[in-house]
C-alpha cells in the first residue's frame, strides 16, 4: 500500500512538470513568436515580360492576403501587412481571365486556375534579420516576384532615410535593383530555379 502511495505521489508531482514541458514545446514551435512586435510590409510584382491574371495570395490559415486582376512588373504593390501575421506558407494562384463573381465575403476571380504554387515563408527568414530589427528598428519586408512557373520570395529590412526608405540585409530568391534618378545604381538579382545560378537584373 505504501509503495502504491509513493508511486501516486511521484505521478502527481510530475504532472505540472509535464504540462510545463508541453507548453514550452508548443511555444518553441510557434513560428509567430519570432515576429512578435514587428511591422511587416508586403511587396508584390512580377518578372519582366511576365503578366498574370486574377492573382491571389493565401496564407496558411486560408485567408486571402492579396489579390489583383492583373500583375506585372510595372504595377508593383506595396502595403503594410494587417494583423502582423507572417505567413508560415503562402499559396499563390492565378487564372486565365480576370472574370470575377461575388463570393462569400467579396468579389472572387473565377477563371480557370493555370498557376498554383505553395511555398514556405516564415521559416526561411533568418534570426539575424529579426535581431537586427529589434536592435536597430525598421520594418521587415516580405517580397514576392511572380514568374511564369512560380513565385520568387525574398526579404529585407526597411528603414527611413533622409528623403526615402533605405533597405538592407536582403536575402531569399531575389533582390530588386536600386534605381535612383532613373538610373540603375546597383543591380538586382534572382536565383534561377533550374541551375541555382544568381542572375543579375536591372529592375
Amino acid at each position: 500500500m505504501k509503495i502504491l502511495k509513493r508511486k501516486l505521489t511521484v505521478v502527481l508531482t510530475m504532472i505540472p512538470l509535464i504540462a510545463a514541458c508541453t507548453n514550452l514545446s508548443h511555444r518553441k514551435h510557434d513560428p509567430q513568436r519570432r515576429f512578435r512586435g514587428m511591422g511587416c510590409v508586403l511587396v508584390i510584382d512580377a518578372m519582366r515580360d511576365v503578366e498574370v491574371l486574377g492573382l491571389e495570395f493565401y496564407d496558411d490559415r486560408g485567408y486571402e492576403i492579396y489579390g489583383k486582376a492583373t500583375q506585372n512588373l510595372r504595377n508593383r504593390s506595396i502595403f503594410a501587412l494587417g494583423g502582423i501575421y507572417v505567413p508560415v506558407t503562402v499559396r499563390a494562384t492565378w487564372r486565365d481571365s480576370t472574370k470575377s463573381v461575388w463570393g462569400k465575403m467579396d468579389m472572387e476571380f473565377n477563371g480557370n486556375i493555370i498557376g498554383d504554387y505553395t511555398f514556405p515563408v516564415a521559416e526561411r527568414i533568418p534570426d539575424e534579420v529579426l535581431n537586427d530589427i529589434r536592435e536597430h528598428g525598421g520594418n521587415l519586408r516580405l517580397k514576392f516576384r511572380v514568374q511564369s512557373d512560380g513565385v520568387l520570395f525574398g526579404w529585407d529590412i526597411e528603414r527611413v532615410g533622409r528623403n526615402l526608405s533605405v533597405h538592407s540585409n536582403p536575402g531569399g530568391d531575389f533582390k530588386e535593383a536600386h534605381i535612383s534618378g532613373g538610373k540603375v545604381v546597383e543591380k538586382g538579382w534572382y536565383i534561377d530555379k533550374q541551375t541555382g545560378q544568381k542572375i543579375e537584373t536591372d529592375y
